[in-house]
């Protein structure tokens, strides 16, 4: 007997929701506005992980000091001898090697 009152109410149940769920949705249509975004706030995390290129350092991977073994540990150097964050690191093959380019952004 359980079973039949809540088969029964079911469909009653789901038509009141559907119809609330109208009725909500006429009485707060006319109070709806479409959001106005004027500028777009970053969390603080994101905004100081931003990497603002200064400078691009760089040259022939054969000739840095310390003979690094690629673009990258040069270029890590680079930056901590001018006391700047590592932005990119771009490789270039040529005829006598590599070159490597460095942005960099000055604290």
């Amino acid at each position: 007997m359980s079973d039949q009152n809540s088969t029964a109410s079911t469909p009653t149940l789901r038509t009141r929701r559907v119809l609330f769920g109208i009725a909500s949705t006429a009485a707060l249509a006319p109070l709806w506005a479409k959001p106005v975004v004027n500028a777009i706030v970053l969390p603080a995390h994101a905004q100081t992980s931003v990497c603002v290129t200064d400078a691009t350092v760089g040259g022939p991977l054969s000739g840095a000091p310390d003979n690094p073994p690629n673009c990258q540990v040069a270029c890590e150097a680079e930056a901590a001898r001018e006391n700047a964050l590592l932005c990119e690191v771009r490789e270039t093959p040529t005829a006598s090697g590599t070159d490597c380019a460095c942005d960099i952004d000055i604290i």
